[in-house]
């Protein structure tokens, strides 16, 4: 009896060092925020700098960095523990929570939550050099031409909505490939680089710094993208549409339509909700140093950081939204 009585205050003060244990492990301050971005050259990889200078005095005690990464690949590094905030396009949050698309072999992942909207950004516009003898998408494929197209890095949502986009026209990385060409997935510093030095022919992606320094330096001409393509895109992929006006950028000669994507922040759901209030009114109290990351976000107002649709706002953030009443 006496052993048994032993081993039972044994066993019950090994229970109480491991509630101390996990309750110490659950109490412990947070040390780092890490912020996963978009390519160098990219709006997203801009935005992470101003957030993270935004962020340091919201959060003291608290180093925070940013990161590249892309949209697809953001949600997986956060749901890991790699990163705790990152950039992606609100459907990515939407399939990844439901274990679909690029998420499938992962399952849900469910610790992934909205942190804030942000915009609608254009998405697949397809610049050539001017000088190539091509004046529609449909010409890649029928002519079988040797194009060297450059989009943005694998992981990254233009990339996959460049492949989804140039694949309804026949045309993938092998067919490319088979025709002398390719298609390369590359930040937008190098996609700029390699096209104005003759390494590459074509760009198909969203519109960035890099790549609107590139037709400065080099003429390049926008071919359009049906109108039965875009309808597929948004049927099939859930994407937006919306109108490029004619004069916002040189290579625009006519009101064009294009697809479009809505930028988002997310967050581990498992930050505390004290941190995640103090992010989110940080962001929301500097909406002018958003407006800096890009033309996407010119118009960027912290009203419409709630209007996540793609999965459920971490409770740090609708805490701070519905102080402002912004939700209610």
């Amino acid at each position: 009896m006496k052993m048994k009585r032993n081993i039972s205050r044994i066993a019950l003060v090994s229970l109480l060092v491991m509630s101390m244990m996990i309750g110490q492990a659950a109490a412990a301050p947070i040390k780092f925020i890490t912020i996963s971005t978009g390519p160098v050259g990219g709006e997203w990889y801009v935005l992470g700098g101003i957030l993270s200078e935004i962020l340091k005095p919201a959060l003291p005690g608290i180093k925070v960095t940013a990161t590249t990464g892309g949209g697809v690949a953001n949600i997986s590094t956060v749901a890991s523990g790699k990163s705790d905030i990152g950039t992606t396009q609100d459907q990515r949050l939407f399939e990844a929570r439901k274990g679909l698309a690029d998420y499938a072999e992962q399952g849900q992942l469910t610790n992934v939550v909205g942190l804030a909207y942000l915009a609608d950004i254009y998405m697949s516009v397809f610049l050539v050099r001017e000088d190539m003898n091509i004046s529609s998408l449909e010409d890649i494929a029928a002519k079988k031409m040797p194009i060297k197209i450059l989009t943005a890095p694998k992981g990254s949502t233009p990339s996959r909505a460049a492949e989804r986009m140039l694949a309804e026209y026949g045309v993938t990385g092998d067919l490319l490939k088979s025709w002398g060409g390719r298609l390369n997935f590359v930040s937008y510093a190098d996609a700029s680089s390699m096209i104005r030095d003759g390494h590459a022919d074509a760009y198909c992606g969203p519109i960035m710094p890099a790549i609107i320094e590139l037709t400065v330096s080099r003429k390049m001409k926008m071919l359009p993208v049906k109108e039965s393509v875009l309808k597929t895109m948004v049927d099939d992929y859930a994407y937006g549409r919306a109108v490029l006006p004619e004069g916002s950028y040189d290579f625009v000669k006519a009101d064009t339509p294009v697809m479009t994507e809505s930028p988002i922040l997310v967050i581990r759901e498992d930050i505390p909700e004290d941190v995640v209030y103090n992010i989110t009114k940080a962001i929301a109290t500097n909406a002018d140093k958003i407006k800096n990351a890009g033309r996407t976000y010119t118009q960027f107002k912290a009203e419409v950081m709630p209007n996540v649709t793609g999965g459920p706002i971490h409770p740090g953030a609708l805490k701070y939204y519905r102080e402002v009443g912004w939700v209610k």
